[in-house]
């Protein structure tokens, strides 16, 4: 009996095909993502893990070679017993973290009352108090000295909580709950099917670097910051949102960790630099007419010198535009 629960499982690991597994190419919009690969279904069935935040209505299935597609079930995907437990385990502790932020909350208020009751109290002298400001500088004191061990074990359990939250968002993603599964039937076996969908909340942010350097040309780097969806797989990007994305270019990310897309040269229509008593820069140049630029932080240099962080709003095509920096 062991025996065939063994293998009962070695085929369903066989015939299902993680989605992180299948990633080839990622295009990244700035409000979405599409996702595409090419999975191969060698006895005539495949199973696609999607992700919790797939748009709804957006996964596509393309039959390549003499591959038919006979049926497509799309089910929520099943969490195995381990990643229930943990999610469990992490759940409590999490509520648990909760519940002393509360009752730590309450203590605060508590002490907070007790010290101004005790700063506001009148001294009044007598024979069993016969110094009360004495008095009411030692109560004082001792709430404040509560008070900033309440705010200790309160900084400590928010910690705490930021790690369970990491923990469980992690566990979350790696067990696909919230997720689906796209069973997808073959008609034959040894068939390819391209799969694509759309995700949710996986943009890129567009940066900048603004180099000048006084040969009248402004060098304009434009970056991409990626979201970890796109790990493994190969990036590119569009400068425009999924409904605005029909001819927009495509650019792919450089692999080297910089995430590089373009780098621009363009004429500088006017420039103002000020050395002293410290260096500004202001200068407005033409955006190309074929791409839009879109908006993101901005590094500027002037003759290699750091001037600052700028937010640049970003150009149409053939737009001229005005940077200043460290006013």
């Amino acid at each position: 009996m062991q025996l065939i629960s063994f293998f009962i499982v070695l085929l369903t690991l066989m015939l299902t095909v993680p989605v992180g597994a299948a990633t080839r190419a990622v295009t990244l919009y700035l409000d979405g993502a599409r996702v595409e690969s090419e999975l191969s279904a060698p006895r005539g069935y495949l199973e696609v893990a999607l992700p919790g935040n797939v748009q709804a209505n957006s996964l596509r299935l393309i039959p390549l070679g003499r591959s038919e597609i006979a049926r497509v079930e799309v089910v929520p995907a099943r969490v195995d017993r381990r990643t229930e437990k943990e999610i469990a385990r992490l759940t409590e502790r999490r509520e648990s973290v909760e519940d002393r932020l509360k009752a730590l909350e309450t203590r605060e208020e508590i002490f907070l009352a007790a010290a101004k009751s005790q700063s506001g109290k009148a001294p009044r002298k007598s024979k069993t108090n016969p110094d009360p400001m004495a008095a009411i500088r030692q109560g004082t004191e001792y709430a404040i000295a509560q008070l900033e061990g309440v705010y200790r074990v309160r900084r400590k359990a928010e910690q705490e909580l930021k790690g369970v939250d990491s923990s469980l968002a992690e566990m979350k993603k790696k067990g696909n709950v919230g997720g689906s599964v796209a069973r997808v039937w073959l008609a034959g076996k040894g068939g390819r099917v391209k799969v694509s969908y759309l995700l949710a909340g996986a943009q890129w942010t567009p940066r900048y670097t603004f180099r000048l350097n006084g040969d009248g040309q402004a060098e304009v780097a434009l970056f991409a910051d990626v979201p970890s969806v796109t790990k493994g797989a190969a990036v590119s990007v569009v400068p425009a949102r999924l409904v605005e994305s029909t001819g927009k270019p495509l650019f792919p990310v450089a692999g080297d960790g910089s995430g590089k897309i373009k780098t621009l040269r363009l004429p500088v229509e006017k420039a103002q630099f000020t050395a002293t008593p410290q260096s500004c820069l202001s200068f407005s140049f033409k955006s190309p007419a074929d791409v839009s630029l879109p908006a993101g932080e901005a590094s500027c240099f002037a003759r290699g010198e750091y001037l600052g962080k700028v937010r640049f709003d970003g150009a149409l095509p053939g737009e001229v535009k005005e940077v200043t920096v460290g006013k």
